[in-house]
């Protein structure tokens, strides 16, 4: 299948939020992974599930025009550091391939009564949306990572 200039440019900017956010896993231990910074703030630990579950969710298939290839009974929350890790680029992966499957004359179609409320959004806007989680929660782990270096353990 050949990939539209429109595809390559998506799954760069993708690859490079992806990649920006992997490099700042780099040596992400177990004690840093489930630290939390103050009582009922989220740890590193719920915000890279809640990204690698944003990434994997059922919803994403069917929004895309697509059979789910995984199953939200399947998520989880890893116990450590480097599951988490796998658990994430799992999940990209899947991702990637889902963007990547998208037709270029799809991608400013309505995603349909699938999406719910979101019924006249089209697949550009869930594909930034997502983007946007990615760099949002993203950015959180790396100030966690940088805070608790600092000393905040």
């Amino acid at each position: 299948m050949a990939v539209s200039e429109n595809r390559v440019s998506e799954l760069t900017a993708l690859d490079y939020y992806f990649e920006r956010l992997r490099g700042r896993l780099v040596g992400l231990t177990d004690a840093e992974y489930l630290w939390e910074p103050a009582v009922d703030v989220p740890t590193i630990a719920w915000r890279l599930a809640h990204i690698a579950d944003g990434l994997r969710e059922e919803r994403n298939w069917r929004w895309m025009g697509r059979q789910p290839t995984l199953r939200d009974a399947d998520r989880r929350m890893p116990a450590t550091a480097d599951a988490a890790i796998a658990y994430l680029e799992e999940a990209y992966a899947a991702w990637t391939s889902l963007v990547g499957s998208v037709r270029s004359d799809d991608w400013w179609q309505p995603m349909g009564a699938v999406a719910g409320p979101y019924a006249c959004s089209d697949r550009v806007a869930f594909v930034v949306h997502i983007m946007d989680e990615l760099i949002h929660h993203g950015a959180e782990v790396a100030l966690l990572r940088d805070l608790y270096r600092a000393g905040g353990r």
